[in-house]
């Protein structure tokens, strides 16, 4: 049975400060008192360096993040990517997703992304109040640093994946691409990945501008389906056949493309299903499956 991580840490304490304590004992009498007071110090910033493994929210750059811990053995990270204008709560509250990875032992990052479309850059044309959240640098250069330095997690070797539903797919691809092999894994579940495929849509010109005028824009790296080649990770792709908001060949291109650059690709392609939780929650079993399978040894 795995212990709790802060019972590993208090066990790792006890057994280092009884070793301290018998040194003590053996010193002259005049230096006890000031390595005990040591000895104290060093365990009760233990204790506070335990703590913060808990369950936190935290405020990067004006963007709140959760951060879930596992009661057992941490295995994993998992950054979670919510849809568009999605609370970054709502996988979890929809679907067991989290209730299951945290029970599997992973840590989940959970940012608040509002209405981000994961792009690299903003732009004169893009509506004001769109340009307010996050983007993809705040993932790439601020969210992954910043739990680096202060939480040892997303780093380089680790077993770290990304869970992205509709924009939160798209902006998944986005992140692997602009990555390395810092994830051993992405689940990109009903994303819009070629914004070329319908130049009337209404939420790429309010943030890029207009396809005739910044085809650039539009074919550059904010393109996932474009640059697939950068991809260095597994995916798994899931889309509902009955998906009425991104259409099904979305993901069917994406994954066409991968498969033609030999990437190790899964395709999930559901009858009947549509672009919401009864599909993205049905997926949870096979999502956490293909991450166990592409964990590092």
């Amino acid at each position: 049975m795995a212990l709790n991580r802060l019972m590993l840490h208090e066990i790792k304490v006890l057994v280092k400060s009884s070793f301290l304590y018998f040194w003590i004992m053996i010193q002259a009498p005049l230096r006890k008192f000031w390595i005990l007071f040591l000895w104290i110090g060093i365990l009760s910033e233990c204790r506070v360096e335990a703590m913060v493994q808990r369950d936190t929210t935290i405020r990067i750059n004006n963007t709140l993040v959760d951060l879930k811990f596992p009661l057992g053995e941490i295995k994993g990270t998992i950054l979670m990517l919510p849809g568009w204008n999605f609370s970054r709560s709502k996988t979890c509250e929809h679907s067991s997703f989290c209730s299951e990875a945290l029970k599997q032992g992973f840590v989940l990052i959970c940012p608040e992304m509002g209405k981000s479309l994961y792009a690299s850059s903003i732009y004169p044309e893009t509506r004001k109040d769109w340009a307010l959240f996050p983007q993809l640098k705040f993932i790439t250069d601020t969210l992954q640093p910043y739990v680096r330095l202060n939480y040892n997690l997303l780093k380089e070797g680790q077993s770290n994946f990304i869970y992205g539903i509709s924009t939160g797919a798209r902006g998944g691809a986005l992140i692997v691409e602009n990555t390395g092999k810092l994830y051993g894994g992405a689940a990109l579940l009903s994303g819009d990945y070629n914004q070329c495929q319908d130049t009337s849509d209404n939420l790429m010109k309010g943030f890029y501008g207009s396809y005739t005028r910044y085809k650039s824009r539009w074919e550059g790296p904010d393109n996932p389906s474009l640059n697939v080649s950068k991809i260095k990770c597994p995916v798994y792709l899931g889309h509902g056949k009955n998906d009425k908001v991104v259409p099904f060949q979305q993901t069917l291109n994406l994954f066409e493309k991968l498969k033609k650059e030999g990437s190790f690709v899964t395709f999930s392609q559901k009858e009947g299903m549509g672009h919401d939780f009864n599909f993205w929650a049905g997926e949870t079993g096979d999502v956490l499956l293909f991450f166990k399978k592409n964990m590092q040894h």
